[in-house]
């Protein structure tokens, strides 16, 4: 049972070794290139953020059960034609890697918050485009204050110990940033779609997060309009770690940042669909955002010279946020973790609802 899998991306030496140990049959491909008449006998895919080679139609899967993924998203796997298959979809468990990411994203949050709180982006501009020490009021977060900073000896850097942090989403991410910000002494609230407490399920590597959802101070719901507002109102730094799906798409606007508290940042790690580019540069223009920071933009890439790549105030990563040195290594952990946990008559963890997109 599940004995033959199709790896269909680059793995390590290590990783593929692994899987060998726990697959009879194993058809490496790490071009995505196998042959047709293979496709078949292939009752388990190992895949990246793409998923199955598009050129796969539903009826090619006769064995297939599981495809395990290495992104936490599933929305760009589910662009496959055969994934598309309400057939397919009734037979073939689809599964992100949720759960691995609390190894690298959480901390990239937080260098984020701190790069901005602190101002070091502005001293890697001077120092790198002019060659030469930056002065005290080029630094000034504050220097449209017209305050002599010499005089006071303050450059306006914020101190993030205090600072409310809003989770826009309550998942194995924000669990473990929700960990690791409370020991800077953040206070942390969360919004879902309940509005309530909740337990994470799927996979947990040990010592990680939330699991009983305790460490948030309050809750909201996105649902609900007032509480929502209330949530926005609070968060001096906004987190957003939301999927891509009908629900999400465009759910923050304009007029929600506008409710944020004066000087908030916004970091988001998600899905760029989340917000258009247009609210978010000029919630920075009109002085409501301190500084975004934006792992997934919309659309994504960002054209060249679309005016949020060279805003000051705004720092862009290439959807990276998510790789770590060992990042695939994890990924085959928990794919030989879910096959084993079904070859014992269990359920593999973070199944997709096709239907809910997560």
């Amino acid at each position: 049972m599940l004995d033959t899998i199709a790896v269909v991306f680059e793995v390590s030496p290590q990783s593929l070794a692994l899987i060998k140990t726990h697959f009879s049959t194993v058809h490496y491909y790490p071009k995505g290139k196998i042959p047709a008449e293979l496709v078949g006998d292939v009752e388990v895919w190992f895949c990246n953020w793409l998923g199955i080679p598009r050129w796969i139609s539903p009826e090619m899967l006769t064995r297939a059960q599981v495809v395990q993924l290495t992104s936490a998203g599933a929305n760009h796997a589910f662009e496959c034609p055969a994934l598309k298959d309400r057939d397919v979809q009734r037979r073939v468990k689809v599964c992100t890697a949720s759960g691995v990411h609390v190894l690298s994203i959480p901390a990239y949050i937080i260098g984020q918050i701190i790069g901005f709180y602190q101002n070091i982006h502005t001293s890697i501009t001077v120092t790198r485009t002019h060659g030469r020490w930056p002065r005290r009021d080029e630094l000034a977060l504050n220097r449209d204050t017209g305050a002599d900073l010499r005089k006071f000896g303050t450059l306006g850097l914020i101190n993030l110990r205090g600072k409310v942090v809003g989770m826009l989403g309550y998942g194995h991410i924000a669990r473990e940033t929700a960990r690791l910000l409370a020991a800077f002494g953040c206070e942390i609230v969360a919004a879902n779609t309940a509005g309530e407490k909740s337990r994470c399920g799927g996979y947990i590597i040990e010592g990680t997060g939330d699991v009983e959802g305790d460490i948030p101070t309050a809750w909201y719901s996105t649902r609900d309009v007032a509480s929502f507002d209330k949530f926005l109102s609070r968060s001096d730094i906004l987190v957003a770690s939301l999927p891509s799906t009908p629900q999400t798409r465009g759910m923050l606007t304009r007029e929600h940042l506008a409710k944020l508290p004066p000087k908030a940042l916004f970091i988001n790690v998600g899905r760029g669909d989340l917000v258009a580019s247009e609210a978010i540069l000029a919630a920075l223009n009109e002085g409501t955002l301190l500084g975004a920071g934006l792992d997934v933009t919309d659309p994504e890439p960002l054209p060249d010279g679309h005016p949020l790549l060279t805003h000051p105030r705004v720092v862009i990563t290439p959807h990276t946020s998510a790789d770590f040195e060992g990042y695939f290594d994890a990924g085959a952990e928990l794919l030989v973790e879910n096959i084993e946990n079904m070859r014992r008559g269990g359920e593999p963890y973070n199944v997709v609802d096709p239907e809910k997109g997560y």
